[in-house]
Order: structure tokens, then sequence, then C-alpha cells
């Protein structure tokens, strides 16, 4: 809240590490830019500090924050970038996509996540600095909607922090300022041009004391009075609570307050009644949130609950005690877990999780059970599917879950405990407490753990003084089992008299005393306990002492042999814990002493214990009035299973009621009790009409107030919407034009072309394709399947098929098809794939290749003519690879000649090996002089046939080269001249015969 006093401090000077340039996170959302430009125009030049300015940014537009801001502030604006160090007197402003952590005086980016519940960057930013910079931590909270901030701050102020929230009247939109400030955590409320100054005022305020350094001595006796004036105004005692906590909490109260001392501080505290539940409030403070520290949740996920299940049959009862349980985040979180567990057992269980706490707000702030936007960064989206209802103001636990979570105020060092709990939550309370108090308090959680059962700490938290009475679940997360159970806990655990005795009497003059002295008062203690305790078991009594309404303030003895826990719901109200007979009893004989305002005595009391066994007892009934109080009066009840006798007491006519009259009396209570539960309905009904009604108005309230934040932020982006509208404009000339030249393309190329969708339905067409299809504008959106083509019957008929299987497999089919006209196309059908390369589509296209045809059926025809005279010739041919003159080919002629089977016979051998001795060398001679030449004409050479038999040839031979130049084959024909060998070995014959003759 704003500082109403402007004194001058008149107290030591600022430490040097309050000099220091602090870092202040700036929040804001809708219509914070024109706070922001109002903030950092507030902003002195002198100023030492680093700020960083985190917004929720429009992730499609470059932010143009910088540039505007410049105009209002002379300090360097940077936009930040990961690994950043930051620098004093500097602006940091986020980028868009991206959330920000601070990281030992560095920011460090991470991705903003894709997912459809709610981003919070503020909450982010705020836990990782209070983390970083503990009590130096400063948030400002600006305009905006939503709950951005809330959760945030309460880390902030959990490490001492400070923050500072924009006025919501000023503010354009309250929503995030409102939220803040419903925490009850905001140390100030102001016009965003008058923070400045404050922050100055609140960063160069010297310290009240300091409390790490002992310095607090000199301020006991005030701090104890403000403790007491505290307890005084709200029955909240935090007495027992550790100076340490309580002083630097104090400290920044009287900082913020503009007081100079710490009574001054307390004269205002007698004087302002808004100051006691700020500060109250501040004491109050804790971080809780849903599923807080995640490896304890998967350990409790893990192995706790499923054991916790197991242990139970259908119907039993499940206790679970949560003590410090705040505004009941972890209560719910608990339910949750043990809802989901007893759905996977397939159990039905009565669950009741006592939710504790001294502070009534909290209490009721859980009960409701309505939660800000902001858990959706603690809550699984499936949780917040299944057990949150969505409303305008958050999220409310839904019915089930809300009636799973009883709860009650209670002080666990001063009330009755629990008993008989399967497990309890007691996370980070205990190290607020002082170190004789935690011990105390260590008795009652002991107490009141069945055996076997389970203790969850905080993580900072221990068992130490109790070690031998707990075995380790997880030593490292606090998570403990109780193999020890105690039956009975000493009232000294339940009410610290010695602390209320030294602070009541901190005005009266403080006589020190010696060791002995306090050992003999320890002594006298303990044996005035034992006493106690040993005259009421040698008795078998019991006695507790009651306020007006009833309600236990402290027990002692065998309680247990007497009352009991009610089987439904959570009391500490005697009446409710007695047995039935004894209920009419006790009020009666109270009424008496009241009104005698002496002791009575109820003499032979008849009840009924739990195994039917008939007890005797009597009642003694002792009013007391506290403080001296005429009208107030509370009760001493002793139950006592033999009969007193004391002279000065007054005996009460024995109350004798009939089997008749009880029912009688038991019918009336019980319509006493749905009357009222009826009436209770009634009001709830008209409760819920009307909170329909105001939920209806306030739904419409919302509606223009997001209607009014999407026009603010429409505003405060107007810049950059205009360059990305220029942006957009160029780019849809150039996909017009891409378009046009597309268009052209496919118009130019004659080629048919059909773009169909994923379900086959025409999607685009180009004019080629009406000579195939009879297809019109009209026609896009139509199946394929819907038109008959130009082609042949048979060839049509399997196009859907085809194009169904491209769409599965993705890969390219082709063929050709022929028209009723006689003309040929390839027909191609190719998937069409987006930008990610999925099959979105099939394209078909019909390409003309009847000229292609026509010239391939002419190449054909030439090389059946070829293959005619190159089979039919007399001539041996040959085709042989240069590189390894391996004959490649042949025709029939060689394979006859030679005397060989088949072509297979030849293809494969060197050529050479069809070459007889001799002429292998002429051949290796001929062919160096072939590869010179590069052909060879009308040689003489003998080849050999298969048996043997030799075939003089005439041979030729030729290079077919190829396009580059490149010898490819080298080709032989070789003429069998063995007739004409012959017949000019016959002339010579006939020539040497002539020459004899």
């Amino acid at each position: 809240m704003t500082r109403n006093n402007k004194l001058t401090p008149k107290v030591k000077p600022k430490k040097e590490q309050n000099a220091q340039s602090r870092i202040i996170a700036v929040g804001a959302s809708a219509g914070g830019l024109e706070a922001l430009k109002a903030f950092f125009a507030g902003i002195p030049e002198e100023d030492n500090n680093i700020y960083v300015v985190i917004q929720h940014l429009s992730p499609d537009y470059k932010s143009m924050m910088g540039e505007l801001l410049a105009k209002s502030t002379k300090f360097p604006i940077k936009q930040i970038k990961d690994g950043m160090e930051m620098e004093k007197r500097t602006i940091y402003l986020i980028p868009p996509k991206c959330n920000l952590l601070a990281e030992d005086g560095h920011l460090k980016l991470i991705e903003k996540p894709e997912r459809a519940h709610l981003n919070l960057p503020i909450d982010m930013f705020l836990e990782s600095l209070s983390d970083n910079q503990k009590e130096q931590a400063i948030a400002v909270i600006l305009s905006g909607t939503g709950s951005d901030g809330s959760r945030g701050i309460r880390a902030i102020k959990d490490k001492d922090g400070m923050v500072m929230v924009q006025d919501p009247e000023q503010a354009k939109f309250d929503g995030m300022p409102k939220s803040a400030i419903q925490t009850g955590l905001v140390d100030y409320i102001l016009p965003v041009e008058e923070m400045g100054e404050e922050l100055r005022k609140f960063i160069n305020a010297p310290m009240v004391f300091d409390i790490e350094n002992h310095d607090v001595e000199f301020n006991q006796k005030t701090l104890s009075k403000i403790l007491h004036l505290i307890d005084e105004k709200t029955g909240l005692d935090f007495r027992e609570y550790k100076y340490s906590t309580l002083g630097r909490r104090i400290a920044r109260r009287v900082n913020v307050s503009g007081c100079s001392n710490l009574e001054e501080y307390y004269d205002m505290l007698l004087h302002n009644n808004e100051e006691i539940p700020m500060l109250y409030r501040e004491f109050l403070i804790g971080v809780t949130n849903f599923f807080r520290d995640q490896r304890v949740w998967e350990i409790i996920t893990d192995d706790i609950i499923p054991e916790l299940i197991e242990s139970k049959k259908d119907n039993d009862i499940l206790k679970i005690w949560d003590v410090g349980c705040s505004t009941g985040e972890e209560a719910y979180s608990l339910a949750m877990l043990l809802h989901e567990e007893m759905q996977r057992q397939d159990k039905t269980l009565e669950v009741k999780i006592f939710a504790t706490d001294i502070s009534q707000e909290h209490l009721d702030f859980g009960s409701l059970g309505l939660y800000s936007e902001s858990i959706v960064g603690n809550v699984e989206e499936k949780f917040l599917k299944k057990f949150f209802v969505k409303k305008p103001e958050g999220y409310q636990v839904i019915e089930k879950i809300r009636r799973m979570v009883i709860f009650s105020r209670h002080n666990i060092i001063k009330n009755p405990p629990f008993s008989n709990m399967d497990a309890v939550f007691c996370r980070n309370l205990l190290i607020y407490f002082q170190s004789s108090i935690q011990k105390k308090a260590m008795d009652v959680l002991h107490y009141s753990l069945k055996e076997y059962g389970f203790l969850i700490l905080g993580t900072s938290e221990s068992v130490t003084s109790h070690r031998e009475y707990f075995e380790d679940i997880s030593r490292k997360w606090k998570i403990f089992r109780n193999i020890s159970p105690r039956s009975r806990i000493r009232t000294q655990s339940l009410k610290s008299h010695n602390t209320r005795q030294r602070f009541d009497g901190e005005d009266r003059p403080r006589v020190p005393k010696n060791r002995e002295t306090r050992s003999y008062n320890v002594s006298k203690q303990k044996y005035v306990n034992e006493l106690n305790e040993a005259i009421m078991q040698q008795f078998g009594a019991a006695s507790v002492y009651v306020d007006s309404e009833f309600n236990i303030m402290e027990a002692v003895g065998e309680f247990r042999k007497y009352a009991n826990l009610p089987v439904s719901g959570f009391s500490t109200n005697l009446i409710e814990m007695l047995h039935k007979d004894l209920k009419h009893v006790v009020q009666s004989t109270t009424k008496k002493a009241a009104k005698e305002n002496n002791r009575v005595v109820y003499y032979d009391a008849i009840v009924k214990d739990a195994d039917s066994k008939v007890k005797k007892m009597n009642i003694v009934v002792k009013p007391f009035k506290p403080n001296n109080i005429d009208n107030e009066n509370n009760f001493v009840i002793t139950f006592i299973e033999k009969e007193v006798h004391e002279e000065d007491t007054i005996e009460v006519e024995q109350i004798t009621i009939n089997g008749r009259t009880q029912e009688y009396i038991v019918e009336l209570e019980e319509e006493l009790r749905k009357t009222k539960e009826e009436l209770q309905t009634s009001l709830e009904e008209i409760e819920t009409s009307n909170e329909e009604l105001q939920a209806a108005n306030e739904e419409l309230l919302a509606s223009n107030e997001e209607l009014q934040s999407t026009n603010e932020e429409l505003q405060s982006v107007n810049e950059e919407i205009n360059t990305v509208n220029a942006e957009n404009i160029q780019k849809m000339d150039d996909l017009a034009q891409l378009n046009a030249d597309m268009n052209n393309l496919l118009e130019s190329t004659n080629i048919g072309t059909i773009f169909l969708d994923s379900e086959l339905r025409i999607r685009k067409f180009t004019p080629a394709i009406k000579k195939h299809f009879s297809l019109i504008n009209s026609d896009i959106g139509r199946p394929i399947d819907n038109f008959t083509t130009n082609f042949g019957v048979n060839r049509g008929k399997g196009l859907v098929d085809r194009c169904n299987k491209v769409m599965e497999t993705g890969k390219i089919l082709e063929r050709n098809i022929l028209s009723k006209e006689g003309k040929n196309y390839l027909q191609r059908i190719s998937p069409f794939r987006n930008g990610e390369d999925n099959t979105e589509g099939i394209v078909i296209t019909f390409v003309d290749i009847e000229s292609l045809q026509k010239a391939k059926n002419k190449l054909l025809a030439s090389e059946r003519r070829f293959k005619s005279f190159y089979e039919e010739d007399p001539v041996l041919h040959f085709s042989v690879d240069p590189k390894t003159s391996e004959i490649v080919q042949c025709n029939q002629e060689a394979v006859d000649k030679l005397g060989y089977d088949s072509k297979e016979d030849i293809i494969g051998k060197p050529i050479f090996e069809l070459y007889e001795d001799e002429s292998k060398l002429k051949a290796l001679r001929l062919n160096k002089l072939f590869q010179e030449k590069g052909e060879l004409k009308n040689v003489e050479q003998e080849m050999i046939t298969k048996n043997g038999k030799i075939v003089p040839v005439i041979m030729n031979s030729t290079v077919e080269l190829d396009e580059n130049g490149n010898g490819i084959t080298n080709r032989f024909t070789c003429v069998d001249i063995s007739e004409l060998k012959h017949a000019q070995q016959e002339l010579q014959q006939q020539k040497k015969d002539l020459e004899r003759a």
C-alpha cells in the first residue's frame, strides 16, 4: 500500500549491500504501452538500477516497443539475447516467441511452448528472479488482463522482496493489478507516475535493524509488543515463530510505511487498523502451488498413494492431515492423485483430508476452491480438464474433489491434535518455528500418525529429534514412515505456557535466572506433569478444559476412553465427540454448574462403550472464568469411573430417560438438524441463483473487457501492423505474379493437367485437359470418378485405383495410353507434396507423345531391318569390348561357321580364343595397328572352330564411337574364304601338273 508517513529516517546509514543496483522486473500486458511510457518517464536520470520489461507479445509481429519507449527515457534499451549479461542503467525488453529467466546476473531465453493453455511469462521470470536475488528482488505490475504475475509475486514476497502495483483505477485494464492486490501481498499501490520516486525512497531507505547480524536485541521489547498486539486484534499468535523471519518482514513493513524505527511503527499499528492485516499477511506468506516440488510428488504418486489405497478395503476411511495448508493447493493436489489411484485400483474409499491452518482467510479461500489462471503453469492439462471448471474468475475445483478436503482452523502448537492418521503432510511450516517449538510440533505430528503411517515434511525440515520413531522412505525429500506410534501426548505439547508468560511479562523487569534455577523449574514442571498423569491413571479418569461452546482447549488423561473423533466430518467440539448417552448428561450438568457458579457432580452416569460393555462413572464440572470476565465461562469437565465425595459438592438430581424418551429426543434432534440443513440448502440455492445472475453479468462484462483488451492490443502494435501490412501487400503482389506465371506456363505447355485433393476431388485443371475430360469451372470440388475419359474403356477404368496407390506409396506411376482418336499419350500420376513434404493430393498429366511414338516406331522398324540384315548376312559379325577384348555380341552365322551350339557359347570369350595359335601373334600385332589407325581392312586371318578346324577369313574391323568420340565397341566382319583357298590350292596343283607335263 502507499506510504502515508513521510518522516525522515533517524537510524543508522544504509549498508553497502543496499547501495548496489537492483533488478526491477516490470510486467505489463494490454494497455501496458502507455503505462510503461509514464513509468520510465518518472525514473530519474541518476537511477542506477536494471529494468527488465516482460510483456505479452504477439509471436507473429516484430515488436517496436524499443523505438516507442525511447521517446520517454534516456536509458539505453536493448532487446534480450540468450545469455546476455545485465548492466545497470539499462532497460531490457523480452523478444517475441520467448520466455525469460534470470540466472546469476544473466538473462536466459527459453522457447515459448506451443501448447493450448495459457503461457505466463511474468510469473516465470519473477519466480526465477526471487530465487536469484532473494530479498533484493523488486516486482512492478502494470496494466493488463488476466492474472499473470500473481503467482510470481508470492515467490518474491516469500524471499522478502518488494512488490509495487499500478493503481487499478488508473490502469486501462485492471485485471493484472487487481489479481495481484487480491493476494494481499502488495507493498505499494500507486499511480504509475509516482512509482519512480517511491522506488528511489524504498531502495535508499536505511535499515531499521539487521536481524542477521543480531541487531534485534535493542528492539526486543517493542517487537514483543507488536506480536502481542497482533494476537489481541486477530487471534493469530506468532510469538512461537523465529525472530529472524519475523524481524525481516517487520523491517520491510517499517520501511514501506515510512516509519523510522520500531517504536514509531508500533504507534502506527495502534492507530491504523489497515496496517495490522498487512503485517500478519506478511507473516503468513507461504509459497504454495499445485504439485510443488515435482520430485516429492513423483515419490508420493509412485510409492505412497498406491500403498495407502491398497491397505484399505472398499468403503474404508482414509484419513490424512495437511498441516499448514495455506490456500489449499497442496490438499487438492493430494485429493486429485488419490482419486486417480482409486480409479486405477477400482476401489471406493471415504477420503478425509483434514486441511488446517491458523489463517481463516486462507481457509475460506481454499474451501471455495477457485484459483486464478496462473495455476496452468503447475497443473497438467489432463488434470485441468478433469478436475477443474473454467469460470470467469479462473479455475474452480470440481465438487467431488472439494468434498474430499475438510478445511478447519487449527493451531498445531495449541489445539488438540488429530489421531490415527494414515498420513500427515507438514511441509515448510516447522522451519518458521523456534527450535523448542519445533520439537513440540514434532511430538504432535508423531502422536497423530497411526503405525506405519507416512510423514511428509518440507525439504528443509527433518525428524532429527524423533529419529528413533521413523524409518526413511526418502531422506533427501523428507518422506518417513512411523514405526513406533505414540498412544498418548503430553499436554505441554499442545500449548506453550512458558512462551506466553514470557511475552505477557515483557513489560515487567526480567530477573535473570541462573542454570540451577532454570533446571529446578524444569524439574518442578516435569514433576507436576507426572503427578497429574499418575493421579489420572490411578483413578481411570480424564479431564478436559472447554470453552462456553464446548470447544476443547486442552485435555489430560485417557480421554479416548470417553470420546472419539466423529465418524464423518471434523470437529474438536466435546459434545460432538461424546457418546450419545453422555451428551445430554454433560450438557445439563454444565448448565447447572454455570447457573450455580460452583462445582457440580453427576453421579452414576451409565454409558456403553464400543464393545457394549456398561460403564458407570461420575462427571465433575467446574466453571472457570478466563481473564476474570464475569459474563464468560469456561469449564473443566472430569470423567471418573469411581464415585467422588467432596464436602462442597452440589449433587444434581439423577436424570432418568427411558428408551422411548431418548428415541423421541433423537428424533427431535434429527428433525432439527434436517430443518437447519433445508434452511441452509434454501439459502444456498438463493445464493446460487444470485451467483448465476452475477456470473452471467460478469461474463458479459468479461466479453466486453476482452473486446477492449483486443482493441488496446491492436493499438499497441499499430506501427508493427503497418510495417507488416506493407510486407504482406508486396508478398501478395509477388504471389499474384507467380500465380500468373504458373498459369501461363501450364497453358503454354499444352499439357492436360488435373490437380486433385486427398479425397480425389478436383482442385484445379488446365485448359488442355478438356481434350480428355469434359470439365468446366463449376466442376471444381467434384470427385474425379464422376467423369468419363476420352480413352479406351479398359485404359480409363483403373484411374482412381492408380491415384489411390500413389497416395499410399508416394511413388510416381506412368503408362502409355491410347485415346479414342488413336493418339498416344503418356499418363503420369504424381503425389502433390506440401512444404513439409507431406502428400496432400494428386497431380495427373497427359503428355502428347504421338510424334515420339511415331519416331519410336520408325526406329523399331530400322532396328528390325538392321537385325534382319545382321542375322541373315552370310558374313561373321562380332562386337568386341575394346577394354577387355571380350565378345559382347555376334550373329548366328558366326555360331554356325565356328561350330558352336548357341551365341551364349561365344559371347564373353576373348576374340583371341577364336584364332589359331600362329594367328594369335598376328592378331596382337594387328591390334596395335588397329589402335593406331582405328580400322583394319581386308586382313587375312585364320580362325579355329570348336572342333579345332581352321577357317580362313578376310577380316575388316571398325570402331563405334560415342557422342564424345570415345570408342565403345570394336566391330569385326569376317568373310569365310575356305572355298577360295581350296580353289586356289587346286589351281596351284594344276599349275604344278602342267609344269611337270
